[in-house]
């Protein structure tokens, strides 16, 4: 990484930590400003939280998988979420609010109370407490790995020490599975795979320390906070990517004309240039009526459509209705 990379970096470590301290005493004062900041958010300060959260580690690797798989039409699907946060904001958020709970998993416990209820919220509880948010944890986590893998080289920084590397080589032996990009043939995999291994080994742990750090000590304020920084960051640096992209492929006007040159013979699928480019279902693939389903049936279908989680709890910390509305 450059210097102004490691800078950035640095700087947004220190206020994340920062961001917990400075938030500690408040937010050990009552369970409400733990989970819920004293329900004191602004409307426009829970709207980037959320955008940050959604906004995670595997969403540009799924819209990139997604375009180079499918197309850029592929990407209608999305509006899925468009139509459900719409209806969280102005539908359900009174309702949420209106329950006074702190989480959804204590409205689960309010609306299926007694004991003949018990089976239902215990299976809530495990799946979407333990199995669901643990599956989640690892697609973040493993999407996080791509990223930081070709600029975290932890093995040839001088200061890292080799010892403590070596822990982090032997843990990644120990466990088996490479946590880097490797064929299905052990007998392809290249010589460093365990040195990598352990590189994304020592960045996830750096990442779930830091985390864990300003999130347990700050509650939601500083995770919110946290929250609008890194959003700023990463839309200025998306803009930023694109921008050098672009201009290293040649411009806008001859991008489209690489893509059919490249993809000539078919890339992932059998997709051409063509239907990559394609913007309309009906254009890349003759799949109007099918996007159309999708989109009808998905934004209800999704676990968010209710707006439980991270949603609700960010509508519950709203300061008011119209807050948690826009």
């Amino acid at each position: 990484m450059a210097e102004l990379d490691v800078a950035i970096v640095l700087l947004f470590i220190a206020y994340a930590l920062f961001s917990g301290l400075r938030s500690r005493r408040v937010a050990g004062t009552n369970l409400e400003e733990y989970f819920l900041a004293g329900r004191s958010l602004p409307g426009w300060k829970a709207g980037f939280s959320m955008a940050a959260t959604q906004f995670a580690a595997d969403t540009p690797l799924l819209v990139t998988g997604l375009i180079a798989t499918a197309g850029v039409f592929s990407l209608w699907r999305l509006w899925i979420y468009a139509i459900a946060f719409l209806i969280l904001g102005f539908v359900l958020a009174p309702s949420w609010r209106k329950a006074g709970v702190l989480t959804d998993a204590e409205l689960t416990e309010v609306r299926y109370g007694g004991p003949a209820a018990a089976l239902l919220r215990g299976i809530k509880a495990i799946y979407f407490g333990t199995i669901f948010n643990c599956a989640v944890l690892s697609f973040v986590l493993l999407a996080a790995t791509r990223i930081a893998e070709p600029f975290l080289t932890w093995d040839q920084w001088g200061w890292f020490p080799d010892a403590l590397h070596g822990v982090f080589v032997s843990l990644a032996e120990w466990i088996g599975t490479p946590i880097t990009i490797v064929g299905d043939d052990p007998a392809t995999w290249p010589a460093d795979v365990w040195v990598r291994s352990a590189n994304n080994l020592i960045s996830i742990t750096a990442i779930l320390v830091v985390t864990t750090f300003y999130s347990t000590t700050g509650g939601l304020r500083a995770v919110v906070d946290t929250d609008v920084v890194q959003l700023a960051l990463m839309t200025i640096g998306t803009f930023a990517f694109a921008w050098f992209v672009v201009d290293r492929a040649g411009g806008l006007s001859s991008l489209p004309d690489q893509i059919r040159e490249r993809f000539a013979a078919g890339g992932p699928g059998g997709i051409t240039g063509e239907q990559i480019l394609g913007f309309t279902p009906g254009v890349a693939r003759d799949a109007g009526l099918a996007v159309l389903g999708v989109i009808a049936l998905q934004w209800l279908a999704q676990m968010n459509s209710d707006g439980t989680g991270y949603l609700a709890q960010r509508v519950m910390a709203c300061r008011s209705d119209r807050d948690a509305r826009h």
